[in-house]
């Protein structure tokens, strides 16, 4: 059974935890098998890179870690981070925003 979650890829989040907490990004993955999510410029580290080929060189480069989910909060245009509700816009089930009511 696949997981649902109620973050989708490119939603603005903020991070609500951890060391770049207060950063905010674009959701560029969602990995499903390890609740985790991997957003754009937020929680980078470090990662030694074999030399593949003769024009690449390898090294030392700066990628995305994954977060975990629960550190993550979307963003309302309107407040700010907030938590994600359900509602039936006619037969369409939409995310709106807790705070506010707006759709997300």
């Amino acid at each position: 059974m696949d997981k649902k979650f109620k973050i989708h890829k490119d939603d603005t989040v903020q991070v609500i935890a951890g060391k770049d907490k207060g950063k905010r990004g674009s959701v560029v993955r969602i990995i499903a098998k390890k609740d985790a999510v991997i957003v754009s410029g937020v929680n980078i580290v470090k990662k030694t890179m074999k030399k593949r080929s003769q024009q690449d060189q390898g090294g030392i480069a700066e990628i995305e870690a994954p977060l975990n989910i629960s550190n993550v909060a979307i963003v309302c245009k309107k407040c700010g981070p907030t938590k994600i509700g359900y509602k039936l816009d006619g037969d369409k089930k939409v995310r709106v925003c807790r705070k506010c009511g707006e759709t997300l």
